[in-house]
């Protein structure tokens, strides 16, 4: 009997071992994965890229503009400029000459500029040399940047006429007639420019000399030190207009600050002689308003 309860115990505790087991494994398959691998910080490949200056716009370089060679030049005004000037010239012969006037431009469409310089000439000379005052000759422009204004390069013409009184000395009375060709080459700290042209010169009235068929070329650099600031070195040469004149040439050093629109600017230049038929100094002085 007792042999019996005992058997019949080991059968149920074998029962109750065999129960337990297939839940003891299935409470182990449910416990979560525990992490054993240390976390790693995240490090670039490459370096994060610095900041760069940016590059100026084409429209702030063609705010930025040649003293002597305004019109020839490659640069497309955005919108329109008026200038301002005084300018005045001393000749060793002891010629003096000012002038007071104004100069216009503006853009027609994408890729031309027109505009137009007028003026009062005071001209002071020694006797016998004719002298006096009155209304400068005017001169109009028009140019055109090449492939609809995508190009660096410009071609144009300009005319003179001439309504300066001859007999005091201040023109030739005659219209003149030039056509030029122009390019520009911006990198990220200067503007490199360059010009030629021919011109005809009407043939004036005695006791004037006969006129002559002008070649004129100039190259300059336009260096931005700032938002507004330029600084312009322009070297300029032009054949004789007038038979025994001699060359003009000469070098121009300019400080601006006219870039942005629409707003006031300055501009004033030194011209020195590079030859014995340039005068002996030009100063000029501008205020500009940009729209």
């Amino acid at each position: 009997m007792h042999e019996r309860k005992r058997l019949l115990f080991l059968a149920a505790l074998c029962l109750a071992i065999g129960a337990a087991a297939p839940a003891n494994l299935r409470a182990q398959e449910t416990q979560p994965f525990e992490e054993t691998e240390q976390p790693r910080e995240d490090t670039p490949d490459t370096p994060a890229p610095q900041p760069t200056k940016p590059r100026p716009s084409q429209s702030d370089r063609d705010s930025r503009r040649l003293f002597q060679r305004f019109a020839e030049d490659a640069a497309i005004i955005p919108g329109g400029w008026a200038e301002g000037q005084l300018s005045y010239e001393h000749v060793d012969s002891g010629v003096e000459r000012a002038d007071l006037g104004g100069l216009f431009a503006f853009g027609v469409g994408r890729s031309n500029e027109a505009g137009l310089r007028v003026g009062f000439e005071w001209l002071n000379a020694e006797s016998p040399d004719p002298d006096g005052s009155g209304i400068d000759d005017i001169d109009l422009y028009f140019k055109h940047r090449l492939f609809n204004g995508e190009s660096h390069c410009a071609l144009g013409g300009l005319m003179k006429l001439g309504i300066a009184d001859e007999e005091k000395g201040l023109g030739t009375g005659k219209t003149d007639f030039e056509l030029f060709a122009a390019c520009r080459a911006d990198t990220r700290g200067a503007t490199f420019t360059g010009n030629v042209g021919a011109r005809y010169n009407g043939q004036p009235d005695p006791p004037l000399p006969d006129s002559e068929v002008s070649i004129l070329a100039g190259g300059g650099i336009i260096l931005p030190t700032g938002k507004e600031i330029s600084v312009v070195i322009e070297a300029t040469w032009e054949s004789e207009r007038l038979d025994g004149s001699g060359n003009d040439a000469r070098l121009i050093l300019g400080l601006q600050g006219v870039a942005t629109r629409p707003g006031f600017g300055f501009r004033g230049a030194l011209a020195l002689p590079l030859t014995d038929a340039t005068p002996d100094y030009q100063i000029l002085f501008g205020a500009v308003y940009l729209y």
